[in-house]
């Protein structure tokens, strides 16, 4: 959830002046690994290529502050989330709501309490779980420009993953997103939240695989330090 006080992600977003002053508005979606500490970690952000101030301003958030832990059994978990950040205009004074949703465009947009499910995994782990799936012999690869998917878990009120599909594959039936599908393998969720009561919802996740390191692989150094703890 988003917390209270200076250190809360939300206290560290601030509507880009520029932006503000032109009265411009956009929707920032987002994803990344919660850890059981509250930081973000492995940041992605997506959004319309016009919107660089945006995505600036909410990464530079997402760097400096951080989320109340998500809970399972009782005990702080590391997750994979989605959120939307919304900077828009009401009653002509700038506002900014994060929305803690990604799948569901109609729960973005009317900015219900709703929080979409949520993976328990560190990004570490769904990542090491794609790339040792790369030569099962369902999978088989095409190469291209940009390769990406992005998949969709239906999730119970209970937190059981019910079924999973692609809905974008770049290119097109080129394997990569029957490879992301790999990642959802015996996962876990925490379900999501509608007004505090767990619901059905749907958890997503985009994956660009040119960004999607190996966390095992070290870096091009010579070094015995994982790719993950490099970058960081």
């Amino acid at each position: 959830m988003i917390v209270n006080g200076s250190d809360s992600v939300a206290a560290q977003l601030h509507y880009p002046p520029k932006a503000k002053a032109a009265k411009k508005q956009a929707a920032i979606p987002f994803y990344c690994e919660v850890g059981a500490n509250g930081k973000p970690d492995h940041l992605q952000l997506y959004g319309p290529r016009d919107c660089v101030e945006f995505r600036t301003a909410l990464l530079a958030a997402l760097r400096r502050g951080r989320f109340q832990p998500a809970m399972s059994g009782g005990q702080a978990v590391p997750v994979i989330l989605g959120g939307t950040a919304l900077f828009m205009f009401s009653d002509n004074q700038p506002t900014i709501a994060i929305s803690l949703c990604t799948a569901d465009k109609g729960k973005v947009a009317s900015m219900s309490n709703y929080i979409q499910p949520q993976m328990i995994s560190t990004s570490a782990q769904f990542r090491r779980k794609i790339w040792q799936a790369r030569f099962d012999t369902d999978i088989h690869l095409r190469p291209g420009v940009h390769p990406g998917a992005v998949g969709i878990a239906e999730v119970d009120a209970q937190g059981n993953m019910l079924n999973t599909k692609i809905t974008a594959e770049s290119p097109a039936d080129s394997g990569w997103g029957p490879l992301l599908l790999k990642g959802f393998k015996g996962a876990k969720f925490i379900p999501a939240l509608d007004n505090g009561k767990p619901v059905a919802g749907k958890f997503d996740i985009t994956v660009n695989y040119e960004d999607a390191a190996n966390p095992d692989e070290g870096p091009v150094t010579g070094s015995h330090v994982n790719r993950d703890d490099f970058d960081r």
